[in-house]
C-alpha cells in the first residue's frame, strides 16, 4: 500500500471509530428504554437520521482536512495527483457543510426506502443500533479520500491586494 493510501486508510478508520463512538452514545441516549424503537414518526429512527447524517458527513470532513493541513504545514509530504478531480470546495468548512447535507439526504433517503420496502414500523433495539452504526463506519471511507487529497495538495499563495 502506498504511503498516501495508508494515510487515507488510517484517517478514514479514525473517522469511523469517532463516528461509531459518538453515534452509539447518542443512540443509547435517544432510544434508551425502548425495546422496539419506532421507524417512522417523531422520535423514530428515520427522523433521527437527519442529525445523524449531517454530523457524520461534517465530522468526517472537517477534522480530517484540518489535521491534514496542520500536518502539511509541519512538513508532511505525500505525493498527490495534481488534479484531485473534486468539484467540491477546498475550504474544509464549506466542503464539510456540503458533504454533511449530502450525507444527511442520502442517509434519510436510504433509511426511508429500506423501511418502506420492508414495511417495518419498528425494529428491535440491538438490530436498530447496528443499522444506525453502519453509516458512521462507512461514510468516512467514502468522503475522506478526496478530502484528504485536497488537503494535501499544494495551495496557491494568496494574492496580496494592492492599494
Amino acid at each position: 500500500m502506498s504511503p498516501l493510501n495508508a494515510y487515507i486508510a488510517r484517517e478514514s478508520a479514525i473517522g469511523s471509530v469517532i463516528n461509531l463512538v459518538i453515534g452509539s452514545a447518542f443512540f443509547l441516549v435517544v432510544f434508551r428504554g425502548q425495546s422496539d424503537p419506532a421507524v417512522w414518526g417523531p422520535g423514530g429512527l428515520i427522523l433521527d437520521c437527519v442529525p445523524q447524517g449531517f454530523m457524520i458527513g461534517l465530522m468526517s470532513i472537517i477534522p480530517a482536512m484540518l489535521i491534514t493541513r496542520m500536518r502539511v504545514a509541519k512538513g508532511l509530504s505525500l505525493p498527490v495527483p495534481s488534479k484531485t478531480g473534486s468539484v467540491l470546495p477546498s475550504n474544509p468548512f464549506l466542503r464539510g457543510i456540503l458533504v454533511a447535507l449530502a450525507s444527511m439526504v442520502c442517509l434519510v433517503g436510504v433509511a426511508a426506502a429500506l423501511a418502506w420496502a420492508t414495511g417495518a414500523h419498528s425494529l428491535p433495539f440491538w438490530p436498530a443500533f447496528v443499522l444506525k452504526a453502519l453509516p458512521g463506519i462507512a461514510v468516512p471511507w467514502i468522503v475522506c479520500p478526496s478530502a484528504i487529497k485536497v488537503a494535501l495538495a499544494p495551495r496557491a499563495a494568496p494574492v496580496p491586494i494592492s492599494s
